[in-house]
């Protein structure tokens, strides 16, 4: 009781309280095709990014409605009542069993038009490690597969598994959105494995090249009414 009380808390004051923070955050764009969080301005995609930095997707992507991949766990039943409150449209799975509906579900809103967001080493890890979900949908689909990372001028690195990123108020953040990258279609197991190792290489570099650049992509990004 008191747990779903708290649950239902945070669903009501998480979306305001983050709104509300990254709102005092100067966020930059850079990227190519597929840097507009809108996806009616450009084809959608799956965005795929570490755990540790899953607020950033949910604040500028969540009004355009992507549909996100969120665990059955206790800590996922929070992230989906914040994430839908930020417009964020979250499918549940994180046992086997639930994760076959999950992809069922995801695979079901593939002609919505809208985006989808996952976290490919949620959501307990190990860190870093790409999981097949994405490389599964995106071979069943024919949406491209879209890395997308974030870094900030100040943060803090949570002792959690993921190393959690929660920046500071008031500071600066470059979001860097890669290439789309097509999967080939009806990926066999031998298939989904290579293009796991394939992403995970990709999303890796990615996210350190953001980290390593970060001032420099900032200093050529765009704010977002820019774009």
């Amino acid at each position: 009781m008191i747990r779903n009380a708290l649950i239902w808390l945070a669903g009501r004051l998480g979306p305001v309280s983050l709104r509300t923070w990254f709102s005092t955050i100067r966020l930059r764009w850079v990227g190519g095709a597929e840097v507009h969080p809108d996806p009616h301005r450009r084809r959608a995609g799956i965005y795929v990014f570490w755990h540790q930095r899953l607020l950033c997707f949910a604040y500028t992507h969540g009004p355009y409605r992507p549909r996100i991949l969120v665990s059955r766990s206790r800590d996922g039943d929070l992230i989906a009542r914040v994430a839908k409150g930020l417009g964020c449209f979250p499918v549940r799975g994180s046992s086997r069993r639930a994760r076959i509906e999950a992809m069922r579900g995801l695979l079901a809103e593939t002609a919505s038009g809208r985006d989808f967001g996952i976290t490919p080493d949620g959501p307990l890890g190990p860190r870093h490690v790409f999981k097949a979900g994405a490389v599964y949908l995106a071979s069943q689909s024919g949406i491209p597969i879209v890395p997308i990372s974030v870094s900030y001028g100040r943060s803090w690195r949570l002792k959690s598994w993921d190393e959690f990123l929660l920046p500071w108020p008031f500071t600066w953040g470059v979001i860097h959105v890669g290439g789309a990258i097509a999967v080939p279609r009806d990926l066999d197991a031998s298939g989904l494995e290579t293009w796991r190792l394939r992403l995970e290489e990709v999303l890796r570099h990615h996210t350190q090249a953001t980290d390593e650049r970060a001032r420099e992509l900032y200093l050529c990004g765009r704010q977002l009414r820019d774009l």
